[in-house]
């Protein structure tokens, strides 16, 4: 295969959606949707038999990149990484026991969490943040968009009722907590305002929740010198065209002038995913710059927020794209930047 059609097959995979929904792209309608059956053989029943062990040490930087990439029903994951980072055993139960503690909470009159709140929650299952931030932003994934084996579903929105594993949950309206919201970023009848706070991040769409946790749980895995750098090579398929997307736009944001350190690749990794989102998919669904700006910023507080984990202060500017600026042959950083947010600036 030549050099120019190797490109072509590139391009087109990236531009004909191979891509599409990257770092879990642009919002979808309806928000909530009915959830795909999990794979036969998971086990989503039960307690994680000792929730203390349960803990991801290593995480590769294709790999992660990948699976932030895509809903889990889209078929682009490859199944042993769906399997290590959301699907096993353990894995599911925990997610499970930690939805179920969400419902328990607004059952019981509670107030919607914050970030800081809810990722403290995840840690009663686990004594590792970056597990936890992976926790967060699987079960955050399934309650915003639907689509995961965690199995979640919308059944009815008036009344409002849904269905996990099997159970039944209709929300009743007149227990709603004075600060909960009783509907979603599009203004649909749903839970996800009632279990989160929407002053942590406004109430423009549930999707900056779990990329709150995405970047959180890149940055926290590269600052701990816990991920395994670099690209995955040549290869015309999804996962090696993810994988060098996400590793050649760290290395063009790289100064070289600053040494390169695993909290300054962290923080680069978390860069790319955001930046490689809105600059491929920024002007979808009428998308515009001051939106995508605002969401630029959510993603450099989650950075912040894993760094901060990994007892590290950021002290790099933050890149923000021109949307819709992804060129035919990849993101070029410098002349596509629209904003460099500077290390100081407040979240």
């Amino acid at each position: 295969m030549s050099h120019a059609t190797f490109r072509l097959l590139v391009v087109s995979l990236l531009l004909a959606g191979l891509l599409g929904g990257c770092w879990s792209g642009p919002s979808v309608e309806p928000l909530e949707v009915e959830t795909t059956a999990p794979a036969p053989g998971f086990d989503l029943g039960g307690q994680p038999q000792n929730p203390a062990s349960l803990r991801i040490e290593r995480a590769s930087q294709t790999d992660l990149s990948v699976f932030f990439s895509q809903y889990e029903d889209s078929g682009s994951i490859p199944d042993d990484i769906l399997e290590r980072y959301l699907t096993n055993p353990e894995m599911m139960a925990t997610q499970m026991a930690l939805l179920s503690d969400l419902i328990d909470r607004l059952e019981s009159g509670g107030a919607p969490l914050t970030a800081q709140g809810f990722y403290e929650m995840a840690l009663a299952y686990t004594d590792d943040p970056g597990t936890a931030l992976l926790l967060c932003h699987n079960v955050l994934k399934a309650l915003a968009r639907g689509r995961s084996p965690i199995p979640w579903e919308v059944v009815s929105r008036e009344p409002l009722v849904y269905l996990f594993d099997g159970r039944r949950i209709e929300i009743d309206p007149s227990q709603l907590h004075p600060d909960a919201r009783p509907t979603g970023a599009r203004g649909q009848p749903s839970i996800f305002y009632r279990l989160f706070s929407a002053d942590e991040f406004g109430q423009m769409d549930e999707g900056d929740w779990y990329h709150f946790f995405l970047e959180a749980a890149a940055a926290y895995y590269g600052a701990t010198g816990r991920a395994d750098p670099g690209g995955p090579g040549l290869g015309p398929d999804y996962y090696h065209v993810v994988g060098n997307a996400v590793d050649d736009t760290m290395r063009q944001m790289q100064d070289p002038s600053l040494e390169d350190s695993d909290a300054y690749r962290g923080w680069r990794w978390a860069n790319a995913l955001s930046y490689l989102e809105e600059a491929y998919y920024g002007t979808d669904y009428q998308g515009t710059q001051a939106e995508a700006s605002r969401e630029a910023r959510d993603h450099r507080r989650g950075a912040i927020f894993g760094l901060q984990l990994a007892g590290v202060e950021p002290e790099w500017p933050w890149y923000v794209p021109r949307i819709g600026t992804a060129g035919l042959t990849g993101v070029d950083v410098p002349s596509t930047i629209y904003e460099i947010v500077p290390p100081d600036s407040e979240p």
